[in-house]
């Protein structure tokens, strides 16, 4: 449970920053007005001064504007109202866009949200749950948008800063990782009028299928107090799929997830803690449990790994067995001396049976992305061959189990062969840098599919 739980703080850390503690939240309020107070005092002086530009002293590093109109694709979202519980506040409204003006600590001084407050347009102000939250966009060429979070009843001044990021047609964001809330806050914002749904998902040897539901928005958003469990969200505008993602985590797993060490097939060596934190989030992940579901290492081994507190690391890859003898996989390893998890976009997909599947997939990595290769094939087969372009390279496979270098961002034809030479299975590969909208399955996911509850064609136009 423990060791679950770890692995989702994990992997929830790289995406959500912590709000400061109390201390850190004071001081930074205060920086805000000894800010607003310098910056006045020097504009007024500006008129007693020789120095061009003294005027800068304690203001924040200034906005690069990116030139041009936003994208189109972002106008229906920019052009939509203030959603929130204080939407209608204007007064706290142009209390946040001044405060983001003046924000210095949005990101490393090379990257913000514009100095000029009529250039900055609040998505979303609001009380979701423990928490309050804004949202707060650029209107430039290259929108940017922030997040702030803090408690019901906060100002303006004393919302933290939470997510920097490029600007998308919808948004979902999850706010999480405060260590006096323990809520998974979970916000999903799309344009006007948008339909949102929610699916429950079935898992097979060969793929899987969803069922979708629409989600009753009234107050035009979706926002989830606390998220208890990973969920898959779409959003629709005119029988379009804008946007689909999964957001929540679950914190608390349901029934002890049963994985037996030893590698299938002898393919490496048990690893049991790393097999049961790997197998509790798959399940987690998949929320697949009962009877009719058992869960196998594919392969495990201890490995050198740069970056560890230790130099090495865990590693295993875990496969949810469903009632056709195959499901969704994931690989992770967990640092051999302070227990921490890492995982991999390559290392999640959907397998059939042991004897016809061959996996490829890059390492998590701790310190810098090695350019090996992980291939976990029969365990009958010996050699692989590994076709990129017009280049075919091999490796030797024992007990099914090898790897070769390969350059990052490469797509491969692997075959792999018994030693009689028999072809026993082959797969097409393709490098992934990022969890996409889904991560065992990411060719599936149906961007711009009708859905059979979308809702009615949006118009937006564009204002000041």
């Amino acid at each position: 449970m423990i060791d679950a739980l770890r692995a989702t703080l994990d992997r929830q850390a790289a995406q959500v920053t912590p709000r400061p503690d109390p201390y850190a939240r004071v001081v930074g309020r205060h920086r805000r007005r000894r800010r607003r107070i310098t910056a006045a005092i020097a504009a007024a002086a500006v008129l007693a001064v020789v120095a061009p530009g003294a005027w800068l002293l304690g203001r924040p590093q200034p906005y690069l504007p990116v030139a041009g109109p936003p994208p189109a694709a972002l106008l229906p979202l920019l052009n939509s109202p203030t959603r929130g519980s204080l939407a209608a506040d204007s007064a706290y409204v142009e209390s946040l866009r001044q405060m983001a003006a003046q924000e210095d600590t949005i990101d490393d001084g090379s990257r913000r949200l514009p100095d000029d407050p009529s250039l900055i347009k609040v998505l979303f102000a609001g009380d979701i749950g423990a928490r309050r939250i804004a949202v707060l966009a650029g209107v430039d060429g290259r929108p940017l948008v922030a997040a702030f979070q803090g408690e019901p009843g906060d100002d303006a001044d004393e919302l933290s800063h939470t997510m920097l990021g490029q600007l998308e047609p919808v948004l979902g964001m999850d706010f999480a990782m405060d260590s006096r809330k323990a809520e998974q806050t979970y916000l999903l914002l799309g344009p006007a009028g948008a339909v949102y749904e929610t699916a429950e998902t079935r898992y097979t040897g060969t793929g899987m299928r969803r069922s979708w539901t629409r989600l009753d928005a009234p107050d035009d958003y979706v926002g989830i107090a606390d998220l208890v469990r990973r969920q898959r969200f779409r959003v629709l505008s005119g029988g379009t799929v804008l946007y689909e993602t999964e957001g929540g985590t679950a914190a608390a797993p349901g029934a002890p997830v049963t994985v037996d060490p030893q590698p299938a097939g002898g393919r490496g060596r048990p690893m049991p803690a790393a097999a049961r934190q790997v197998a509790e989030a798959l399940a987690t992940m998949t929320r697949l449990t009962g009877p009719d579901v058992t869960y196998r290492v594919l392969w495990s081994d201890e490995i050198d790994m740069p970056g560890t507190t230790t130099g090495r690391a865990a590693v295993a890859t875990v496969q949810a067995v469903t009632a056709d003898g195959g499901g969704p996989y994931t690989t992770g390893t967990v640092d051999t001396g302070d227990g921490s998890y890492r995982d991999h976009p390559s290392g999640y997909g959907i397998a059939g049976d042991l004897e016809h599947t061959v996996l490829a997939m890059r390492l998590p990595w701790y310190q810098v992305e090695s350019d090996r290769l992980q291939l976990i094939a029969p365990p009958a087969a010996v050699r692989a061959e590994v076709v990129r372009g017009t280049r075919t390279d091999e490796a030797t496979l024992v007990d099914g189990v090898g790897g070769l270098t390969v350059p990052l961002g490469s797509q491969l034809t692997i075959r792999v062969y018994d030693a009689a030479g028999a072809l026993l299975a082959t797969t097409e590969y393709a490098d992934r840098d990022d969890f996409g909208c889904d991560r065992f399955d990411p060719a599936g996911c149906a961007a711009g599919s009708p859905s059979a509850t979308a809702g009615p064609t949006v118009a937006v136009t564009a204002t000041p």
